[in-house]
């Protein structure tokens, strides 16, 4: 078995027939499987999926949250390399395929790959980025909210994440891959385990590839597979810019890379950063920006 690919369901049944339907459309070259694991969803999803013979399903029985339901699926796969795929994404070309040659090609350092994902509009959305840390929560941050400011945009046009190398062939290291659509090798996952049972939603992917890289292990980009993410649309606990389990999740991660001392002067770093939102994005209510804070300082 070449791939398994695994597809966590709560509540989007729709959603996740779609992207079930779109891997199976698209897909040819290469042997797979996917598994289906369903959180308890109420509607009408279990009824849905059991039926569907294409697909391995497995029912956790409770909400376990997008990491742990990822590793209840990782323990049924049989696949060369695990590819995590978000319940909101549609594979627009033969992205599986194109994914497995790389990591093919690729000699066995590359333990992660994703791609350049698009939105519902078809523009670029969040594929990649750099591991929090007290310069990017600081700094990055901030530049991105002065960027909505038209007298002084023009001052940090270009200010992005950027890639650490160019591999060659449509590929670039970076630091992390979203996990809307993440290609593991299994042989690194089975060595140093895929996603802390800590994390519920949110960060898990991030400090799994920055525990992977203090093992020798990188992550990559690759510009070959076309994926659509409809962003969002597979959480539907908030949508909000910061949602409830966001910031914990945040903190979480940090405490797990960095320490507890460390983290707790990241929190005051981030604070301090906040403040250009609270000036200029008026995109969302002053009560929600409010929330976030007291929900940043007591994580």
């Amino acid at each position: 078995m070449d791939v398994s690919v695994i597809i966590v369901n709560y509540n989007t049944k729709e959603l996740t027939k779609a992207c079930i339907d779109s891997v199976f459309a698209m897909t040819s070259g290469v042997s797979f499987e996917v598994i289906l694991v369903d959180n308890a969803s109420t509607d009408g999803s279990i009824e849905l999926f059991e039926k569907d013979e294409r697909i391995r399903f497995i029912e956790s029985g409770k909400n376990l949250g997008f990491g742990k339901a990822n590793n209840l699926g990782y323990q049924y796969a049989r696949g060369k390399y695990l590819f995590l795929l978000n319940s909101d994404t549609l594979l627009l070309n033969n992205a599986i395929q194109a994914f497995y040659l790389q990591m093919e090609q690729r000699d066995a350092s590359v333990a992660c790959m994703g791609c350049l994902l698009i939105d519902a509009k078809r523009k670029p959305t969040h594929s990649y980025g750099r591991f929090p840390t007290f310069w990017n929560e600081l700094v990055r941050k901030p530049f991105r909210t002065l960027q909505r400011v038209p007298l002084i945009r023009h001052r940090f046009d270009g200010y992005d994440d950027g890639p650490l190398s160019v591999m060659g062939d449509g590929c670039f290291e970076v630091e992390y891959v979203t996990g809307a659509d993440l290609m593991v090798r299994k042989t690194v996952a089975d060595q140093l385990g895929l996603f802390d049972p800590d994390f519920f939603m949110y960060y898990e992917e991030c400090e799994m590839q920055y525990r992977y890289r203090k093992h020798g292990y990188i992550s990559a980009i690759t510009d070959a597979p076309k994926v659509q993410h409809l962003v969002g649309g597979s959480d539907v606990s908030s949508k909000s810019l910061w949602g409830d389990r966001d910031v914990e999740s945040l903190v979480i991660c940090c405490r797990k890379m960095y320490g507890h001392k460390k983290t707790q002067m990241m929190k005051y770093g981030w604070a301090i950063a906040f403040i250009p939102m609270l000036l200029f994005d008026g995109r969302y209510p002053v009560s929600e920006k409010r929330a976030y804070m007291r929900r940043l300082l007591h994580a």
